[in-house]
């Protein structure tokens, strides 16, 4: 191969001074750019995969539930806390799970379901629904103070008037008569002015005879 010329020769050692500078950092943003790349689409890839998993496991829990069969209920249930314990569809699970047991009056099963929705749920509304659903469990084994502590503070105002009513029923178990009129008013200070709910709420002030 012929000699390079001179200009030849001084663009090849600026090349070699610029890549001996520069060339690392290159391959290194090169290589952080790729893995990123890929790196996201195994995100998505693992996302609608184990979305996926947790709508075919939750099917074999809603199948078992329309049996009202509840142990196959809470295995399957239990089945997707071991392998999708972060997914939304696992919280509707146990909540499931949940409401059978109550139906079945098995209230320390439905406790304990509910508990893991409470502890682990990611929405606020599966939350709330779920610490609504324990404060009434709670009451049924005259657990009042206990139904309280979980009516403490709904996580969405949404839920005001049913946690103010919930707290109503406690007080109205445990004997506090004033302190459950304080609670249902303050649901019916919440509620829109045509919910159907406020009849209902009504007749409990009234049942209280305060």
């Amino acid at each position: 191969m012929a000699a390079f010329d001179l200009q030849e020769q001084e663009q090849i050692a600026e090349l070699k001074a610029w890549w001996a500078k520069w060339g690392k950092l290159l391959v290194t943003a090169l290589v952080a750019a790729l893995l990123g790349y890929f790196g996201n689409m195994g995100w998505k890839h693992w996302q609608k995969s184990t979305g996926e998993s947790a709508a075919l496991a939750l099917n074999e829990v809603e199948k078992a539930f329309e049996s009202k069969d509840l142990a196959k209920t809470r295995a399957a249930a239990d089945a997707m806390v071991s392998t999708v314990p972060d997914h939304a569809l696992t919280s509707r699970a146990m909540l499931l799970v949940a409401k059978l047991a109550f139906d079945s009056e098995k209230l320390d099963d439905a406790k304990s379901a509910l508990e893991w929705v409470v502890s682990h749920g990611k929405e606020s509304a599966i939350v709330d629904i779920a610490r609504l659903r324990l404060a009434a469990v709670l009451m049924d084994q005259k657990q009042y103070d206990a139904a309280l502590k979980t009516l403490d503070q709904p996580k969405s105002d949404s839920f005001a008037p049913q946690f103010a009513e919930s707290r109503g029923d406690a007080l109205a178990l445990k004997g506090d008569a004033a302190a459950a009129k304080q609670a249902y008013q303050a649901a019916l200070t919440a509620l829109e002015a045509d919910s159907p709910a406020k009849n209902v709420v009504e007749t409990k002030l009234s049942a209280l005879g305060v």
